[in-house]
């Protein structure tokens, strides 16, 4: 790797840390409880009906951690499971809404703080280059509620993750 190309590696790792520094401290802020749980409310708000097993997965957590973390959700009284056998789906509460759209809020905030130190060419090239690195990244559905378990879907219509999955999958 040459001297750009390591200088370019380098700063995005940093800018990366500073951005998921910044939007962790604003979703824990919002929903006033650290950990995942702010995560946790955005992927169920995204994908609701989905199980314990699906969010472990999502949150890249143990088993053990998932369950500390859906009691703490089920006792701040912010979601419910449904009793379906062994397949108890997630869903919020209307309080685990409220709370849910306080994090993307909080989080839309920092990054629109932080894109604003940006000119308009500078925008549209950071969309350029994140669309060019995310996309390739989406080979399943799995990745891509990884990858997008903090995003405000209706601010991302044309989502490159979703459209990386479905070249990856042939559609």
């Amino acid at each position: 790797m040459n001297e750009p190309e390591a200088r370019s590696a380098n700063l995005l790792g940093a800018m990366s840390l500073l951005v998921a520094g910044a939007v962790r401290d604003a979703v824990t802020e919002a929903v006033g409880a650290g950990g995942a749980l702010g995560e946790a409310l955005i992927a169920i708000k995204d994908q609701p009906g989905r199980t314990a097993d699906w969010l472990a997965g999502v949150l890249h957590i143990s088993q053990p951690g998932t369950a500390h973390l859906v009691r703490r959700l089920t006792e701040q009284g912010w979601i419910t499971r449904d009793s379906e056998g062994r397949r108890r789906p997630l869903r919020l509460t209307p309080e685990g809404e409220r709370r849910a759209a306080d994090a993307l809020a909080a989080r839309q905030a920092v990054l629109t703080r932080l894109v604003g130190r940006l000119s308009g060419e500078q925008r549209a090239q950071l969309a350029a280059v994140a669309e060019a690195v995310l996309g390739p990244e989406a080979r399943s559905e799995q990745t891509l509620a990884e990858l997008c378990r903090l995003c405000d879907r209706s601010v991302c219509r044309e989502c490159p993750v979703h459209a990386g999955l479905l070249r990856a999958c042939g559609g």
